[in-house]
């Protein structure tokens, strides 16, 4: 017998054999990223012919720490320092609320302006509101005539009602009232973490049926909310805040930034509006 002859044939057999598993293994590859990209055309194709209006989503991905805030009590032992003081501050401290003797008066517009906003900032920075440094203007809601003004912290919002200023207006566009929460001084807790993008919270949302046909959805806002609450301190995570429009009914939406889920709990906001449990290990240095 020829072993020489049948070493040969087997060398060339081994070589035909990785060859084809090579050549099936990067074909199998191809079509997957293939079919991946198909399903992110098919996704948008989707949402257009449903006729759901979509903003201009972000290319940047975010690295964002969380941040920490001790507990406190901070607008009730300051609320004697107000001018004019006409509220109360609730028992356990956490809200004040105040009448405005002399009603602030906005513009006609049907939206909000850019001289409203300027106005009420200076309101914010007066000696009429508590920290008021801390706020910048959030949001407006035409529907149920609410301005919200939120905490900054670490540049991001705090957006889930636990450190933001409502002003209350009348239907002559007037702002009567307003109610205060405070989270207090926030400090950046571990390292940033990488978050999915605002489009993935869209594609999220679309996916679980949280966006009906003919929807507008606006441009996704980074905040922070509450995440976990202690006697002594509070941590914030990072979510998706997601403003849903239909049939002139707006519906805000949350979804976690870190983990893609949807954040369905409610806490201190409106019904409509989502609050975050995230189930993420917190790294603190």
């Amino acid at each position: 017998m020829d072993f020489k002859r049948i070493q040969i044939i087997f060398i060339i057999t081994f070589l035909f054999l990785n060859t084809f598993l090579i050549f099936t293994y990067f074909d199998k590859n191809k079509s997957y990223y293939t079919s991946s990209s198909n399903q992110e055309i098919d996704f948008i194709e989707e949402m257009e012919n449903e006729n759901i209006q979509l903003p201009n989503f972000s290319e940047i991905e975010n690295k964002v720490p969380y941040v920490q805030a001790e507990t406190n009590n901070l607008l009730e032992d300051n609320v004697d320092q107000l001018k004019n003081r006409s509220g109360t501050v609730e028992e356990d401290g956490s809200l004040y609320s105040s009448l405005l003797s002399n009603p602030l008066a906005l513009s006609e517009e049907m939206e909000i302006t850019e001289e409203d906003i300027k106005l009420l900032d200076e309101f914010v920075i007066s000696d009429q509101v508590l920290f008021g440094k801390n706020y910048r203007y959030f949001s407006y809601n035409s529907a149920d005539q609410k301005i919200k003004y939120t905490q900054i912290a670490n540049n991001i919002p705090i957006a889930d009602g636990t450190s933001e200023i409502v002003f209350h207006l009348n239907n002559k566009k007037q702002v009567i009232s307003y109610d205060q929460t405070f989270a207090g001084p926030v400090t950046v807790q571990g390292e940033s973490r990488k978050l999915i993008t605002d489009k993935n919270a869209v594609e999220i949302l679309y996916q679980n049926d949280e966006i009906p046909a003919s929807a507008t959805v606006k441009k996704p806002v980074l905040t922070y909310s509450k995440t976990l609450l202690l006697e002594k301190l509070s941590m914030y995570a990072p979510v998706w805040y997601v403003e849903v429009t239909n049939s002139g009914t707006i519906e805000y939406k949350r979804v976690d930034a870190l983990s893609g889920s949807i954040i369905r709990s409610n806490m201190n906001e409106e019904a409509t509006i989502k609050e975050a449990v995230v189930e993420e290990e917190i790294k603190t240095n």
